[in-house]
């Protein structure tokens, strides 16, 4: 793929062939002999004036035609293309007959998202290719970390490094259970936000104790409706909260979420996965503040297997 400032302004380029600079070579060599034919008619006592135009003549035209049928060959075997809609040039090369696609920065993009649902892959190609960025959000309870260390914060940073401006990483957090977040409507705030995929962590940890799990099921109902209404063909990921050390009915809540994203068709992005099974390890990920929440290392830890997913490597 040709890269660089250079390409972007260009619809064609053209690489001057070596079998061009050969076709000279063997005009020149044409000449000669057409010259000498020339001067042997010129002493011969030949209506020489007359033969030497239409000599140069044919020769002009024959030049002419060797050059066009060089490029002409050329051209079909290399031609790089600006893309209008990115800015990206795209190679086409021929061989033998066959036409092979090289992939522009915009194929290059969307590999990452492989692990995506389909629905979040199509609706990325679709925004990249009406040049407007693919919107994220990352919602939930004070789980997602208030600072640069929490983990949403560290994926929405790594989310922009890798794909710059195609995508659009909000935050949002809320220090409340989910009853409180729907008496307060918040989730018309999410809903303004427009995002084309949410992930939400619904407060499932700031609900222990306080929410039942089929009372909680209805809040999630409520948010998700709020964001389909405002946005149609927007795409819900849902998640638990970190892990707690030596729970008892916490874990109960968890598998019931689950069990809501699959009754519902939602992915679930089961974290826990990349946890240590082990207590006292788990409690190392937890100390240092408030134990219900992750210290920095669990905050890191949470937000690589979130990298791991949202850039396919």
């Amino acid at each position: 793929m040709f890269t660089g400032d250079s390409c972007h302004n260009l619809n064609e380029i053209v690489i001057f062939p070596h079998s061009i600079i050969f076709a000279i070579f063997k005009l020149y060599f044409f000449w000669d002999f057409l010259k000498w034919d020339i001067l042997h008619i010129t002493f011969e006592g030949g209506r020489s004036g007359e033969m030497k135009q239409w000599s140069i003549v044919i020769l002009a035209i024959a030049c002419a035609a060797v050059l066009w049928l060089g490029n002409q060959q050329w051209k079909e075997k290399v031609l790089v293309k600006s893309d209008p809609a990115t800015g990206a040039t795209r190679a086409t090369v021929s061989t033998a007959g066959t036409t092979e696609q090289l992939p522009d920065h915009e194929q290059d993009l969307s590999a990452y998202t492989r692990n995506w649902p389909e629905a979040a892959q199509t609706l990325f190609k679709r925004t990249v290719a009406e040049e407007r960025s693919f919107k994220i959000l990352l919602a939930g309870s004070k789980a997602l970390g208030e600072n640069d260390t929490g983990w949403a914060n560290l994926l929405a940073t790594e989310l922009d490094q890798t794909y710059g401006d195609a995508v659009d990483v909000s935050v949002k957090s809320y220090d409340s259970t989910s009853l409180e977040f729907i008496q307060a409507n918040k989730q018309a705030e999410l809903a303004a936000e427009q995002a084309d995929l949410v992930l939400l962590e619904p407060f499932i940890l700031m609900n222990n104790g306080e929410v039942d799990n089929d009372q909680a099921a209805e809040h999630y109902s409520l948010i998700i409706a709020a964001i389909h209404t405002a946005k149609p063909d927007a795409v819900v990921l849902l998640q638990p909260a970190n892990p707690l050390s030596n729970a008892r009915f916490y874990p109960l809540q968890v598998e019931a979420l689950k069990a809501y994203a699959d009754a519902n068709g939602l992915d679930y992005l089961d974290h826990w996965q990349a946890w240590p099974e082990s207590e006292a390890e788990r409690l190392q990920l937890l100390a240092g503040g408030d134990p219900s929440f992750p210290n920095e290392a669990g905050h890191k830890l949470w937000a690589d297997y979130l990298i791991d997913y949202f850039i396919a490597n």
